[in-house]
């Protein structure tokens, strides 16, 4: 039977896909494709990126006038405002501001990630190293168990799994949440409703039209369209980080899973045990710092993320029950996205925890007993040290599990009924 084997650029598909969306530069590493580009397709593929940004900026900015604006025109006395329509925009803003925050956390620290993933890179198996890992753990499977081996494709698998049903999910959000105005424009046609509301995705402030209800159809189609590219972007930009974060969480994985089996493996009475229990602990604290490094870049997304999914899943599921049922139609794409952008990070955060669990009980059951003095000293201090699992961490103040999910889910509904006695 063939081995198949892989390299890091596999399980970077769909990051790489995810940059591609709004043409996002590709990281300086070893492995990096914009090097081979013409000069004038590098350059457009920047102005398409800083157009999208503009877009998303400013329809933030649209949105937030949409609040405030319409109190200051001539017609304030015939706009009823009410406080489910700033629920409604500080739920749009809060899906608007997480793309913001990503992109911008993977500029400020692109120098950082490229540096990690050619650290990735390095320690990443060779093709040789795989075979020769294969070809030792069929000969002693059955001596030791399992055998120490990289489990490539399980993970390699279940990342594309994981990745592919999310880009699934985000389109069939995008696009639900783009087609309800659509359809609703075309309901009233078809009933010959004696005045035509056109009504588009968010009450965004533009200058051609007049609060929520635009004047022409021409007016609401480039409201549509505006609106429609910055949902675009702001999808882009929030799976962009959310994969290179789960590419960066499948490789600890692996990594740590590789060890768990490594040192389960490890024959304490081999002549050169003591020599390989060290090679294990090197490699062990060179993942440490790795993962210290991959906390360290999306600190800032970690933090900003628990706050913006606890307040945007209250505040939608709020706009859910107050507007009507085409609105709520729409806010349930945004209420079901968050609910899974939730998820995924803690999700993540829970997994490293687990596997890096696994690393002590596997040094335990070996046959330690077997080693040298020297041998099963560094055993005990290793021990020890590996109490203490490694986890993502927002600024070491909330650690990423999945009791971190379930408080953000509390925390949420106890600020929905807190909004509800408002209103």
């Amino acid at each position: 039977m063939s081995l198949r084997t892989y390299n890091l650029k596999t399980f970077l598909e769909y990051p790489q896909f995810a940059f591609k969306l709004v043409c996002f530069e590709s990281f300086i590493w070893c492995d990096n494709e914009h090097r081979h580009e013409s000069a004038l397709w590098y350059r457009i593929k920047q102005l398409i990126f800083i157009f999208s940004t503009i877009i998303l900026i400013v329809h933030v900015s649209a949105l937030v006038a949409g609040v405030f604006v319409p109190r200051a025109t001539p017609e304030a006395e015939l706009y009823s405002s009410s406080d489910s329509k700033v629920f409604e925009a500080l739920a749009t803003i809060s899906y608007y501001s997480c793309g913001i925050y990503k992109v911008w956390n993977l500029l400020y620290r692109r120098h950082d990630i490229a540096r990690l993933l050619k650290e990735l890179k390095d320690i990443f198996p060779s093709v040789a190293k795989q075979r020769r890992l294969a070809e030792l753990n069929e000969s002693k499977k059955d001596q030791l168990g399992s055998g120490s081996i990289y489990r490539l494709g399980y993970y390699e698998e279940k990342s594309r799994a994981n990745m592919r049903r999310l880009t699934h999910f985000f389109k069939f959000a995008y696009c639900a949440y783009n087609a309800i105005p659509i359809l609703q424009l075309c309901f009233a046609i078809m009933t010959h409703q004696e005045k035509i509301t056109y009504k588009a995705q968010a009450n965004a402030w533009y200058p051609w039209h007049n609060h929520n209800n635009h004047s022409s159809f021409i007016g609401f189609m480039v409201s549509f369209l505006t609106q429609a590219s910055a949902e675009y972007v702001s999808v882009a930009f929030i799976i962009s980080g959310e994969f290179l974060f789960c590419f960066f969480t499948t490789q600890m994985l692996m990594h740590f899973n590789y060890l768990s089996s490594a040192f389960n493996s490890l024959d304490a009475s081999a002549p050169d045990a003591l020599l390989q229990l060290k090679a294990l602990i090197s490699y062990h604290n060179h993942l440490l710092r790795l993962s210290a490094l991959i906390n360290s870049i999306f600190n800032l997304t970690f933090t900003l993320d628990l706050i913006i999914t606890t307040f945007a899943i209250s505040l939608m599921g709020l706009t859910m029950v107050l507007v009507n049922f085409t609105s709520a139609l729409m806010f349930s794409a945004g209420f079901s996205f968050f609910l899974i952008l939730g998820y995924i990070f803690c999700n993540n955060g829970d997994e490293l925890l687990r596997e890096t669990r696994k690393i002590s009980p596997a040094i335990f059951y070996s046959n330690w007993y077997e080693g040298s003095y020297e041998y099963r000293r560094l055993i005990i201090f290793f021990i020890m040290r590996t109490k203490t699992p490694c986890e993502y961490q927002a600024y070491g103040y909330a650690p990423l599990s999945m009791e971190t999910y379930m408080k953000i889910l509390k925390l949420s509904y106890q600020l929905f009924t807190s909004f509800r006695a408002i209103e």
